[in-house]
């Protein structure tokens, strides 16, 4: 008993790092499911009409014409083909943890079953940037399209969308709010009505707009930089991954929704951004045009006024859902955080109705004065900062879960040496290279090279090294585990470093304030603290788990040692656990340490 209470004291040392990367085991997130009581009624197209939906609209409207005649160019259609191209790099991650980890919660729940619990907290907050944040951005576009269709019956209607004080975008922002405490779910009809009608439009745009297109518009071929802001039209593609509790059969269906709604909306971005640019000259402001470089102000251009007429129906009656499906996803985020402890517990309040009520007042009460009073532009670069991060994120939990379970010590730090090593390589090569002066360049390219040398020696080590489990049958099982993922890591990193280097400030203060936010209530707060109130049979299970992942950051101590003293510190927060499980628990070490050990 005593030596039991000195190595506690002893393993003390080492409390926060505990905490801060307790992972949640898979069966809290499996129980969690089987109590859900929503009706499973989306197959896979219900699925990848959902992900359409909430995708298509938010990129081709609101952002094409900034890529082509700010960033890209002609080329607008070969960044729209990169950013696909990587999301679908991500999206095989996200293909295998979603069948893995049956839950609502996407990159939230794939960081806390894999990377741990603030890595979870910090993945939260990129996902309010892509779901809440991004749903204000689409807001004030709208409210853009509408005040520029309103113009044009010769009135002046810019008080309507004021860059600092926006009142139509926070009008349909604040109707999106009422519509979700209403608790109204769009039905599949009407998804799939609203999804035709946007593919629909879009192909009109397609096949007119290259019908009228000049050759010479399409000069030059290459991009004069890679806009990643090409990866907001992408923005909602994961979102299929918050439908797991309503999808019949989610391990097999998710990840076919999720390759299909990449694949769609590459294809219709692409080539809509191809009809754009061969309609109207990228350099066409140089002289003296005024007009939006739209898709309406295109046709108007080129003197197609019904064919102007049918992109502003198709703009402005199908870019409101985009609204509110984005925001859709914002208050089931904060009821998961609510759920797992990390968010006060008026966030899990739900009414008698099953509706996250208090939930959507306090998010759809922020997402309001945001969209009323932050401009688009300020808003554009954090989004796809956010996106980038969490598609990182969900490779490095790919990595994990492959890898921990037969290296439980050897897999993190070389998964966490990977995620560093790609991340340096990329911002030399980007901020030291490309973007610096020749006097810098030698150096640059020697530095990346010894950073890509070693990010190739730690990716090499984990595939040796780290024996992969092999999962149930029926899950996806992504290709090339490690090389697709290391490689989707660094294609991501790369295009974060193509932001300035105030927009990267930007994103970082973001994740700052998730992170204190944890440390001022989640830390204390956790439902981890208690186990998630797993029963004694469920936390024999985890154990050996947790003996390992604790020899992880105590070398001093021994494998039995630091797991008994995490699972005495468990066993007195649980009402549940039997009296004599420490003594159990130490005879089932001894009997399962052997296989565990690397």
């Amino acid at each position: 008993m005593v030596g039991e209470v000195f190595l506690h004291d002893a393993f003390c040392i080492f409390p926060m790092l505990d905490h801060i990367f307790r992972t949640k085991p898979l069966e809290c997130f499996e129980n969690e499911e089987e109590k859900d009581q929503a009706s499973r009624e989306l197959g896979l197209w219900g699925l990848i009409a959902v992900g359409i939906c909430g995708t298509v609209g938010s990129g081709i409207f609101a952002s094409t014409g900034d890529i082509i005649s700010g960033a890209a160019g002609p080329a607008a259609f070969v960044s729209w083909m990169i950013a696909g191209l990587s999301c679908i790099l991500s999206g095989f991650a996200y293909m295998e943890m979603s069948s893995i980890v049956p839950s609502s919660g996407s990159t939230y729940s794939f960081a806390y079953h894999a990377l741990g619990e603030l890595p979870a907290m910090i993945a939260a907050w990129l996902l309010t940037l892509e779901y809440g944040m991004s749903s204000a951005g689409v807001a004030r576009s709208w409210a853009q399209k509408v005040q520029e269709w309103a113009d044009e019956s010769g009135g002046n209607f810019a008080w309507l969308n004021d860059v600092h004080f926006n009142l139509l975008a926070s009008a349909i922002m604040l109707l999106s709010v009422l519509v979700g405490l209403k608790g109204v779910h769009f039905g599949k009809l009407f998804i799939n009505t609203v999804t035709v009608t946007k593919i629909g439009v879009v192909l009109f745009i397609i096949l007119f707009g290259l019908w009228i297109s000049t050759s010479s518009n399409f000069v030059p071929r290459h991009p004069r930089r890679f806009p990643p802001q090409a990866f907001f039209g992408f923005v909602g593609f994961d979102e299929v991954c918050y439908m797991a509790t309503e999808t019949r059969n989610p391990r097999t269906i998710m990840p076919r929704a999720v390759i299909g709604t990449i694949l769609g909306t590459m294809f219709l971005s692409a080539f809509a951004s191809l009809a754009l640019s061969g309609m109207l000259p990228y350099d066409i402001y140089a002289g003296g045009f005024v007009a939006p470089y739209s898709f309406g102000g295109a046709f108007d251009y080129l003197g197609h006024t019904a064919a102007k007429l049918i992109v502003h129906i198709g703009e402005v009656g199908t870019m409101p859902v985009v609204v509110f499906i984005s925001f859709l996803m914002q208050p089931r985020l904060m009821h998961n955080l609510a759920m797992d402890g990390l968010a006060p517990e008026i966030f899990g309040r739900v009414d008698e109705n099953g509706n996250l009520v208090w939930c959507t007042l306090l998010s759809g009460a922020f997402f309001i004065l945001v969209t009323l009073l932050i401009p688009f532009s300020s808003l554009w670069n954090m989004i796809t900062f956010g996106i980038l991060v969490s598609f990182i994120m969900t490779n490095a939990s790919l990595l994990l879960v492959r890898t921990r379970e037969a290296s439980p010590v050897t897999a993190p730090r070389l998964t966490a040496a990977i995620v560093a090593l790609s991340g340096i390589a990329m911002f030399t090569l980007q901020k030291g290279y490309i973007q610096a002066s020749d006097d810098k360049s030698s150096t640059a390219i020697l530095a990346m090279a010894i950073f890509s040398v070693a990010l190739l020696f730690a990716t090499t080590a984990i595939a040796c090294s780290c024996p992969q489990n092999v999962g149930a049958r029926d899950l996806f099982r992504a290709p090339l585990v490690p090389w697709v993922p290391t490689l989707a890591i660094t294609v991501n990193w790369f295009l974060v470093a193509q932001f300035d280097n105030a927009d990267i400030t930007n994103g970082c203060l973001w994740i700052g304030v998730g992170v204190v936010s944890y440390f001022l209530y989640g830390f204390k707060n956790s439902a981890g603290r208690r186990n998630w109130n797993l029963s004694q049979a469920d936390l024999e299970i985890q154990m050996p788990r947790v003996m390992m992942r604790r020899s992880t950051w105590s070398p001093m101590l021994s494998q039995d040692d630091a797991g008994l003293a995490e699972m005495t510190t468990l066993i007195k927060h649980s009402s549940t656990i039997a009296p004599d499980t420490p003594h159990r628990l130490r005879q089932k070490l001894s009997t399962e340490r052997a296989p565990l050990l690397e």
